[in-house]
């Protein structure tokens, strides 16, 4: 090994670096026009990606708020794949007990008005809606609340009435419930879900949310459960519980449907790292083959990041048609098939399976791997460098690398 083919070897390396970097672009870009438009897409067909259902009002002469609450709300989410995104959609079954106080005024008549709820605006289809005072016939929307999006009915306060509201709609991420007017239902931002008018009263509340999954969140900013959720177990997810018998509160309550694993993000990201992989898997290449007298010319290394990219480069286009996880094993398998058949003609079997596969499997497919565990891919990594570190060290100790490098040691 002399110091003109340690040159080359890193003329190799720069320019997969170079051809990651450009491919990670392309995947950046190109998951972010297709987030742009398919997003839209799913508002139209599905639903947009926050639902929020806002307390009722009173319509009359004086502000009249429920005396207690009682909420059901059911969520069945499913995840549906177009092209490099997942995205989440959900179907939510609303039904809430609302309980008007009588009029406890001493006048001869008692105040009258009208309860309404205003279904939410965001959404673009309502099913089964009805609204029933005291559990009476259960009444459909009329054309002016058709219009308007509400439920609403006529109450005469001679006494405590029980409206019940039902409704199901679809949604994509966010559903909550909120005390009153929200700021801003955008979930691209950092803006936290509080209402417009400040703090509101509820009396006697309760609300649960029943969903399908496990990986129950709650919105930020939001009043989370005073208790956390249980399992649920009809159909394996989770049961969210809020009770207050007296909460003066201007932020909403509700939960985020878990995030699937999208492609794109993660494809771009692995070809963005690969020069690292690429950069521990030369380096340990290069001093087992000075330890095992291999000699290695920097075409065979052009070969190996070759077969390195390819499986960045299949990955890029596989996922569209694959899942993920399928889509990963198949690039891996293909890039290790790659390589190591290489690699068995130009320096034998043994020194194949034990060195090159091995350090492949650990550099390539491993730190590559670490991706999908979100919030521990610097950590495995950090840790695969150490150990990688110490070995280096260890086994490199006692080179005379002035010799391994073509020059003479001077004479003592």
């Amino acid at each position: 090994m002399n110091t003109r083919r340690l040159f080359g070897i890193i003329v190799v390396f720069a320019t997969a670096s170079v051809g990651w970097f450009v491919l990670g672009q392309t995947i950046t870009k190109r998951t972010n026009m297709l987030d742009k438009s398919l997003s839209e897409e799913m508002d139209s067909h599905w639903g947009p990606q926050t639902i929020v259902q806002v307390a009722p009002q009173w319509e009359g002469n004086v502000n009249v708020a429920p005396s207690s609450s009682k909420i059901e709300v059911d969520i069945s989410h499913e995840q549906r794949n177009m092209g490099l995104l997942w995205f989440n959609t959900y179907k939510v079954t609303f039904c809430g007990r609302y309980t008007i106080p009588a009029d406890e005024s001493t006048t001869a008549q008692q105040e009258e008005g009208r309860f309404l709820l205003r279904l939410p605006g965001e959404a673009s289809n309502y099913y089964n809606l009805s609204i029933s005072v005291d559990d009476g016939e259960s009444l459909n929307p009329g054309p002016e609340d058709v219009k308007l999006k509400r439920l609403s009915a006529a109450i005469q306060r001679d006494k405590d009435h029980v409206v019940t509201v039902m409704y199901e709609t679809n949604g994509r991420d966010i559903w909550l419930y909120s005390p009153g007017e929200i700021s801003s239902c955008d979930q691209d931002t950092d803006s936290v879900f509080q209402t417009r008018d400040g703090l509101i009263e509820l009396n006697n509340f309760e609300m649960t949310i029943t969903t399908d999954f496990k990986d129950i969140d709650y919105p930020k900013g939001t009043a989370s459960p005073e208790k956390r959720a249980v399992d649920e177990k009809a159909n394996g997810g989770k049961i969210a519980k809020w009770n207050f018998s007296s909460l003066i509160t201007s932020k909403a309550m509700g939960v985020v449907v878990p995030q699937p694993i999208n492609a794109g993000p993660i494809a771009a990201r692995m070809s963005m790292f690969a020069p690292v992989s690429l950069a521990f898997f030369f380096t340990v290449l290069f001093v087992v083959a000075v330890l095992k007298k291999v000699s290695l010319h920097p075409m065979h290394y052009l070969f190996i990041a070759a077969g390195f990219f390819a499986f960045h480069i299949l990955l890029a286009y596989l996922v569209d048609i694959l899942p993920v996880h399928a889509a990963f094993w198949i690039c891996a398998a293909v890039s290790v098939i790659l390589v190591t058949t290489y690699m068995r003609l130009v320096c034998g079997l043994k020194f194949t399976v034990f060195y090159v596969a091995g350090a492949q499997l650990v550099f390539l497919v491993g730190f590559s791997y670490a991706f999908f565990w979100v919030g521990k891919t610097g950590l495995t990594v950090t840790i695969s460098a150490v150990v990688t570190l110490f070995v280096l060290m260890q086994a490199t100790a006692r080179i005379n690398w002035s010799e391994v490098l073509g020059r003479k040691t001077p004479p003592a």
